[in-house]
C-alpha cells in the first residue's frame, strides 16, 4: 500500500536545500542525490509521498506558519492561545514583517512555498530517470506533483496576490532575480498547472492509493482559486490600499461579473465529477428541501471520518510526536499533559462565532452580551445548548456538559472545567474563562476532527470537502444574479444541518446568510481568516480578524463541588477576553523583511 501519512526514511537522501527561501542560491553541497532517489520505484515514490507530506501542510499549524491551533485564533473562531503562541503575537500586534523566516510573522510560512514546489519539479524533471517504472505511472506521478505545485500557488494566491513565478527547479547558475508576477498572471499559471493535471490524473483512486490527487482534487483546486479571483478584494479597480504603479500585484485593475460566471463554471465542474465518482454530501436522514434527521452524526462523519464519501482531498497524519508532528497542535487530547483528558486551553471557543449557530428549529439563538443589565441565569444556558443546532454540539464542548462527540467515552467527558478551582469571594470557576488572561476556554473546547475518537490521536485535516462547492455554488450564483440557483446550492448544505430551508432572495441579505452558513460549516478549517477578508468585511476589525474577542464568564453556586457540572452554574455573562489588532494591511500578508531585502520582492502595502 502506498500511504501518503507515511514519510519514508529516502527522505533523508531528498533534503533538497538548506536554504530557507527562494532567491537564495540552492544548496550545492552535495546534500542531494539524485542517482539514490530516482534509482529506484521504492525511492522515487517516497520521493513523491514526501512531496505530499510538505505540500499539503500549507496553511497548518507547526513550522509553516501560525502554531498551536488554526487560523481560527486570528479570525474570531478561538482563542488567541497562550503568549508564546504565534497567535497571540498576531492577536495583539498584527501582521509582521519582522520574523527572519515568517514564522511568526504572518498565517504562512512564505519560503517553505519555494522550498516545497522545487522539491515537486525536482520529481518531475526527473522521474523518467527511474528505470523499474513504466511511462504510465510516471506521467502519473508528474500530474500529481504538478497539482501540488497548483495547491501551494493557490495558497500564495489567496495569501500575498502577486507572487514569482517559477516554471522549474532552480540550479545555483540560473538567475534568481525574479521579481512578483501580476495577479492576473499569477491566476492564469494556476489554471494552467490545473489543465496540465488534470489531463494526466485518474478521475479516481483505488482504494490502496486513497489520498492522492485525483481530477477532482484539481477542479476544487481551481475553484478556489477562480472564487477568491471573484471576490471584491482581488476583483476591483481600487485596491484595499494603494500600491501605485503595481496595484496590479494586488487587484486586477476591474471589476468584473464575469469573473463570478468562471467561478460557477469550475465549481459545477467538481459537482459533475463528483456525481461520476461517488463523491457526495454525508446525508443520511433527508432529501432535497428536507431538514436531515440525522444532522449530528453526517456533519461530524463529514468533518472527521477519514475517507468518508464528501471528502475531496485531505491531508493525513497518523504520528503523534508532539515534537516532530506539528499536527499535534489540533489533538484534544493534550500532546503536553496527558493524552488521556481533554485538554485545550489555548483554544477556547470564542462567543463571537458561538453566536453565529442557529437554533435547531432554524430560528435565531438568544445570548447575552456585553452592556447587559442583568446577568442570565443558569437554566438559561442549559435551554440554549439543549437547542442549538446540531453543528455546534458536534464543533464544541460547551462548558459544564459532555463531549456530544464522544458522549460516554472517559478520554473526552469531564463535565466540568478543565482545571480545577473555586474561588469561594467570586464563586467562578477558575480558567473558564480566565477573563484576565484570556487564555481559557471562553465559551467550550472545540471537538471538531474527533467524532467518536476515543483515544484516538491520528488526525485527518480535509482540505477540500464537497460542502465547499456547494457553498461556493450558493455564493457565486448570488453574486451573478441567481438567486434560485443559489438557495438551491445554499440549501443543500443547510439541509444537511438539520436546518429548515433558506428562502431569502435579496441579493445583499442573502451575502450575509451564505457567509454565515461558510463560517458556521467550516468552523476551524481555514476558511473564514480568508472568506472575511477577500470580501473586505466592513466589521473584519469588529469581532472577526480584529476588535472585541469575547467569551462567556460562569459564576458558580455555592453549594457546588467540583467538578462543575453546567447544573451548578448560577449566573453567566458575556465579557471581553481581549482586544485583537486590525489593520488595513492586514487584508493580504506580508512577505518577510528577509526577501524584502535582497532587493526582487516589493512589499504588499502598510508594512
Amino acid at each position: 500500500m502506498k500511504r501518503i501519512t507515511t514519510i519514508l526514511a529516502v527522505i533523508g537522501l531528498f533534503a533538497l536545500t538548506s536554504c530557507d527561501f527562494f532567491l537564495q542560491k540552492p544548496d550545492t553541497t552535495g546534500t542531494v542525490d539524485r542517482d539514490a532517489v530516482f534509482g529506484s520505484k521504492k525511492n522515487a515514490e517516497a520521493a513523491l509521498m514526501s512531496c505530499y507530506a510538505n505540500a499539503l501542510i500549507h496553511g497548518l499549524p507547526g513550522g509553516m506558519g501560525i502554531a498551536h491551533g488554526t487560523l481560527g485564533a486570528i479570525s474570531g473562531e478561538i482563542n488567541r492561545g497562550y503568549n508564546w503562541h504565534g497567535t497571540y503575537v498576531v492577536a495583539q500586534q498584527g501582521l509582521s514583517v519582522n520574523g527572519a523566516d515568517g514564522s511568526d510573522a504572518g498565517a504562512d510560512h512564505y519560503g517553505n512555498n519555494w522550498r516545497f514546489i522545487r522539491q515537486c519539479f525536482i520529481v518531475k524533471e526527473n522521474i523518467d530517470l527511474v528505470a523499474d517504472m513504466d511511462q504510465a505511472e510516471k506521467d502519473k506521478i508528474k500530474a500529481e506533483v504538478t497539482a501540488l505545485i497548483a495547491y501551494r500557488y493557490m495558497g500564495m494566491f489567496y495569501r500575498y496576490g502577486g507572487v514569482p513565478i517559477v516554471t522549474k527547479s532552480f540550479e545555483a547558475t540560473d538567475d534568481l532575480t525574479a521579481g512578483r508576477a501580476p495577479l492576473e498572471e499569477v491566476l492564469q499559471y494556476i489554471l494552467t498547472l490545473c489543465d496540465e493535471a488534470y489531463a494526466g490524473l485518474p478521475a479516481q483512486w483505488d482504494a490502496a492509493n486513497t489520498g492522492r490527487m485525483t481530477q477532482g482534487a484539481v477542479l476544487a483546486i481551481k475553484a478556489r482559486a477562480l472564487m477568491f479571483a471573484a471576490r471584491p478584494l482581488f476583483n476591483t479597480g481600487t485596491p484595499y490600499l494603494d500600491n501605485g504603479e503595481l496595484n496590479n500585484l494586488i487587484c486586477f485593475g476591474n471589476s468584473d461579473t464575469e469573473r463570478w460566471k468562471d467561478a460557477i463554471d469550475a465549481n459545477e465542474a467538481v459537482l459533475s465529477w463528483a456525481a461520476s465518482n461517488g463523491v457526495r454530501l454525508v446525508n443520511t436522514g433527508g432529501g432535497v428541501g428536507t431538514p436531515n434527521a440525522n444532522a449530528f452524526d453526517d456533519y461530524a462523519t463529514a468533518t472527521s471520518t477519514p475517507a468518508n464519501s464528501e471528502i475531496i482531498l485531505a491531508y493525513k497524519r497518523d504520528s503523534d510526536d508532539m515534537y516532530s508532528n506539528y499536527i499535534s497542535y489540533y489533538h484534544n487530547c493534550s500532546p503536553f499533559w496527558t493524552y488521556n483528558r481533554y485538554d485545550t486551553d489555548d483554544s477556547g471557543v470564542l462567543s463571537n462565532h458561538v453566536k453565529l449557530y442557529y437554533k435547531n428549529d432554524g430560528t435565531e439563538m438568544s445570548w447575552p452580551a456585553i452592556g447587559d443589565a442583568t446577568p442570565r441565569n443558569g437554566a438559561d444556558w442549559i435551554a440554549n445548548i439543549a437547542c442549538i443546532e446540531p453543528r455546534a454540539l458536534a464543533d464544541i464542548k460547551f462548558g459544564g456538559h459532555d463531549a456530544k462527540n464522544n458522549e460516554g467515552n472517559t478520554s473526552w467527558s469531564n463535565l466540568g472545567w478543565n482545571r480545577g478551582g473555586y474561588d469561594a469571594t467570586t464563586k467562578a470557576a477558575d480558567a473558564f474563562p480566565n477573563s484576565v488572561g484570556g487564555t481559557g476556554q471562553a465559551c467550550g473546547e472545540r471537538t471538531k476532527f474527533y467524532y467518536k475518537a476515543g483515544s484516538r490521536t491520528w488526525f485527518e485535516f480535509p482540505l477540500f470537502r464537497l460542502a465547499e462547492t456547494y457553498l461556493n455554488l450558493a455564493e457565486a450564483y448570488n453574486e451573478y444574479g441567481n438567486s434560485t440557483k443559489a438557495l438551491e446550492n445554499l440549501n443543500m448544505v443547510h439541509n444537511r444541518a438539520g436546518l429548515p430551508s433558506i428562502k431569502e432572495t435579496d441579493q445583499a441579505k442573502l451575502r450575509e446568510i451564505i457567509q454565515r452558513e461558510k463560517a458556521i460549516e467550516f468552523f476551524c478549517e481555514n476558511h473564514r481568516y480568508f472568506d472575511a477578508k477577500h470580501w473586505k468585511r466592513s466589521d473584519i476589525g469588529s469581532g472577526i480578524c480584529g476588535g472585541s474577542m469575547r467569551g462567556f464568564t460562569f459564576n458558580i453556586k455555592d453549594d457546588a463541588t467540583w467538578p462543575y457540572a453546567a447544573e451548578n452554574i448560577d449566573i453567566y455573562w458575556e465579557a471581553e477576553l481581549y482586544q485583537a489588532f486590525w489593520s488595513p494591511a492586514m487584508f493580504l500578508e506580508p512577505f518577510p523583511q528577509s526577501e524584502v531585502n535582497k532587493g526582487t520582492t516589493t512589499q504588499n502595502p502598510g508594512y
